[in-house]
């Protein structure tokens, strides 16, 4: 594990060289740019001065739907990259389009046109290669037509970048993210399959098919969001793109909630999972920008689980503490990086809380092997109790504490008992309901002889069973008076069945 953090950390180093390369691009003109309504007709540049053109900010250039001429410009320091090497024109959005510098053609990136059948889509990023004599210190006029109808959703901001920079940074950007995704990718994958396996052999076999969810969830994400580094793709692929990273956030989000809830047995589990879907979908489609959709499909179902730990917490709930600070760590981590989250800070944060899952899964095996061990020794009693029942059924009492006060209780009352997280829950006849502050070991160590641990939550008072049904799966369940039924497990079920007959 140690190795991977270190891996990691390194990936982290280089990612910050490749967003040092972005610092080295020269942007347009934001705040003066020149649109012009195009006609298909026309295939030379327009006179940016005519009535029906408009001076606009960049986030104004929109080609989807529509056919346009487009005019900004670059401002040179030097004619030369780092240690001289040559520029390039670079090209990022959804749109096909022919550029133009300083009045000369340069290049297409696909064929724009003023209606679908006419088109042939662009890629999302291109890199065109002037002759270097065209570059020039001070303003650069870029000029470019365009269109986009083949889209699938209309973004919110089509144009992404319009720069000059050093010949090949695209890739070796590319290159740069390669070391994190792969290092990344490989950890979320092996997660994925070995909490696959473990829901094959493991009894916490929900558990462990929500961890590997979580897993396969994280690695699909990072699938979606580095696709565009390493494909060079038209841009009605970047829509699907989009479409997948905001469901992938959503479903991570939600199923890191559907985990926590789950570890701390809430009440109704599903309904709340189920009331954070509906929320955060609502909130993802009011709002603008796939990228804050992302963030949002990810944050309000987390914001959720940090409000339940955040209870628990006060609760006194064993480890609830350390989940409410992992997702505090989290949505903090959201807030501070903002744009940088989804592209590096996420999965380093998912990876090193995956590494934590391994140790909880290996403490949680760890546990499961004792409850084997006690689970045998209990069943071992079951037979010799049952025999002794009329010796030991004679009444006695416990203090159950509850809600600050203590309550005296005879155990001939007591059905059964439940295990709550750290509390436990006692029914009595007639079905009444008390908490109990103490786990379920402590309470079993408490209660007299007649009631018997038949399954890791449930602690069941002899005198009241009525019936015994086996599954199929090796399982069973025992009907206790006022028709309770209680679950037993699959390795005690064979010296229950022998002790009733």
């Amino acid at each position: 594990m140690l190795r991977i953090l270190c891996a990691l950390l390194l990936s982290q180093i280089f990612i910050c060289g490749a967003n040092a390369q972005i610092r080295d691009m020269t942007f347009l003109n934001f705040n003066d740019v020149t649109i012009c309504p195009a006609d298909p007709a026309q295939t030379t540049p327009p006179d940016f001065e005519d009535p029906t053109c408009e001076r606009v900010g960049a986030e104004a250039v929109d080609p989807q739907g529509a056919l346009i001429w487009v005019r900004t410009s670059v401002t040179l320091e030097t004619t030369r990259g780092t240690n001289g090497a040559p520029l390039s024109l670079y090209v990022s959005g959804k749109m096909a389009s022919e550029v133009y510098l300083n009045g000369v053609f340069v290049g297409f990136n696909g064929t724009p046109a003023s209606d679908k059948a006419g088109e042939v889509p662009g890629r999302m990023d291109v890199e065109l290669y002037p002759p270097q004599d065209l570059f020039k210190v001070g303003e650069n006029e870029v000029v470019f037509r365009a269109s986009a109808h083949h889209g699938i959703i209309d973004l919110y901001r089509p144009l992404h970048i319009i720069g000059i920079a050093p010949a090949g940074m695209f890739s070796s950007t590319a290159l740069v993210q390669f070391n994190l995704s792969l290092a990344t990718l490989s950890l979320f994958l092996l997660g994925g399959i070995y909490f696959a396996l473990m829901a094959m052999i493991s009894t916490s076999r929900d558990r462990s098919i929500v961890l590997s969810l979580i897993c396969f969830f994280a690695a699909g994400q990072l699938i979606s969001e580095t696709l565009r580094s390493f494909v060079p793709y038209a841009y009605p692929i970047h829509d699907l793109r989009l479409m997948a990273i905001a469901g992938f956030s959503l479903a991570f989000g939600l199923s890191i909630a559907l985990h926590i809830l789950r570890t701390f047995e809430a009440k109704n589990t599903l309904r709340w999972v189920g009331a954070l879907a509906g929320l955060t979908f609502l909130l993802m489609l009011t709002t603008q920008g796939f990228d804050y959709k992302a963030l949002i499909g990810m944050s309000v179902p987390l914001i959720g689980a940090l409000i339940a730990t955040g209870f628990w917490t006060y609760q006194g709930r064993t480890r609830a503490f350390l989940h409410f600070v992992a997702l505090l760590v989290f949505l903090l981590a959201i807030v501070l990086f903002q744009g940088l989250f989804l592209d590096t800070v996420f999965f380093l944060l998912v990876a090193v809380f995956l590494l934590l899952l391994f140790v909880e899964q290996a403490l949680t095996l760890a546990s499961e092997a004792r409850e084997r061990r006690s689970e045998e020794a209990r069943a071992d009693r079951l037979e010799q109790a049952l025999a002794e029942v009329e010796e030991r059924a004679e009444t006695s009492h416990i203090n159950v504490k509850s809600a600050g006060k203590i309550e005296r209780i005879a155990t001939s009352q007591i059905v059964h008992c439940r295990g709550a997280g750290g509390y436990s829950e006692i029914i009595l006849i007639g079905g009444r309901t008390v908490l109990h502050s103490a786990g379920l070991n402590e309470l079993e160590e408490a209660l007299p002889a007649i009631f018997l641990r038949v399954h890791r939550s449930h602690l069941i008072n002899i005198m009241f069973v009525e019936a015994l049904t086996r599954d199929p799966s090796g399982t069973g369940s025992l009907r206790l008076k006022d028709q309770v039924s209680v679950p037993v497990s699959r390795r005690i079920m064979p010296k229950v069945r022998e002790a009733l007959g």
